[in-house]
């Protein structure tokens, strides 16, 4: 854990206890992504809105730690009962299917028309998890980030260019000096959006290119790491890494010669969530209590302190954060982006079959 995690765990364990009495006494009990909310925003949260009562954050260090809380839920000893959580709009299908969510409801939420079609039509939902003009309403997204490229300006001052989008990671003077996230969609992904594919594309094996480019691309890569891979960059043992605007956004404001770039031909989207646990008690006072925390994450001053205090942005600011140091996410980009879709077990093992032919550096 580096300096920066271990303050922010301890900020947020700080404001759990702040905010939050004794378990029994609290009135709303909340699995919180940690750092998805700034503490300025939920002490705004406390004050104005005293009629919630004690609201109990505990904040969890990752999505998959609160996925595994959720699908825990019926078989716990403790009796915990969570009344809302942050949960990754990639694992809503999962948790549609294995019913551990219910939806929520959509004529309490007075700020639904403040959000953007894009993350409206992503949590409506079929009842196995599938997006649907027709479905419910399964969640509430608060917060969004997206894939993103970093590089030394320092190095690529001297190549004369400037990386711009997906194809430039093939340049033959990059070869070993790029870190891939490693995770098959973000691998596989950037290839689909350099053949001018969608991330959501179906049956890759229909698309022969997939393979020959994923192979060339091995020369370029130095490793895959989804953790640690921006030190390296730090430290200029490469000098491109793919990996996540949350991560990667602090590290531009922080670090002079790194810049980042949005890749022009679209990149993959995700977005931070609010679902309702199956197991939460359906009491009118608990309902309003939740529809009254989801509207107020949806209100314009709480979108100005998600983009300030935390390293991602409300879904209300599609243009990305008010700082000439950090790249802008243009209309045109959005619209060529895409939320990740689940793979089924078979396009699964497409993935799989041509990650096989990854070379180790």
């Amino acid at each position: 854990m580096n300096r920066r995690s271990f303050l922010s765990l301890v900020s947020s364990l700080a404001l759990a206890s702040m905010v939050s009495g004794c378990e029994s006494q609290s009135d709303l009990q909340i699995a919180l992504l940690q750092g998805s909310l700034p503490i300025q925003l939920i002490a705004s949260l406390q004050k104005q809105y005293q009629s919630l009562g004690i609201i109990d954050f505990k904040p969890q260090i990752s999505i998959e730690e609160i996925y595994k809380i959720l699908l825990e839920l019926p078989q716990a000893k403790d009796n915990t009962s969570w009344d809302l959580m942050t949960l990754g709009d990639y694992w809503l299908k999962d948790a549609i299917k294995n019913n551990s969510i219910e939806p929520l409801e959509l004529d309490k939420l007075s700020n639904w028309g403040n959000i953007p079609p894009r993350f409206q039509q992503l949590i409506i939902r079929d009842e196995e998890g599938n997006l649907s003009d027709n479905g419910k309403f399964w969640g509430a997204p608060y917060r969004w980030g997206y894939t993103m490229i970093a590089y030394r300006q320092d190095k690529f001052e001297a190549l004369g260019w400037q990386p711009e989008d997906w194809e430039d990671l093939w340049r033959s003077n990059l070869e070993h000096r790029i870190s891939l996230l490693n995770q098959p969609r973000e691998i596989i992904g950037l290839i689909l959006k350099k053949l001018g594919y969608s991330y959501n594309t179906k049956n890759i094996n229909s698309i022969p290119q997939v393979a020959q480019e994923f192979q060339t691309l091995q020369q370029q890569v130095k490793f895959y790491d989804s953790i640690n891979y921006l030190q390296p960059l730090i430290m200029g043992d490469t000098w491109l890494a793919v990996g996540w605007s949350t991560d990667i956004l602090p590290i531009i404001k922080n670090h002079r010669n790194i810049k980042g770039i949005i890749p022009r031909s679209g990149t993959a989207l995700w977005a931070d969530v609010w679902v309702k646990p199956k197991s939460t008690p359906n009491q009118e006072e608990k309902l309003e209590k939740i529809s009254e925390l989801i509207n107020f994450c949806w209100q314009e001053t709480s979108a100005k302190q998600i983009n300030l205090f935390t390293n991602g942005m409300s879904p209300l600011e599609l243009n990305g954060k008010n700082n000439p140091k950090i790249p802008q996410m243009s209309p045109e980009i959005f619209a060529k982006s895409d939320f990740l879709e689940p793979l089924s077990p078979e396009e699964l093992k497409q993935y799989q079959a041509i990650l096989e032919l990854r070379i180790e550096n």
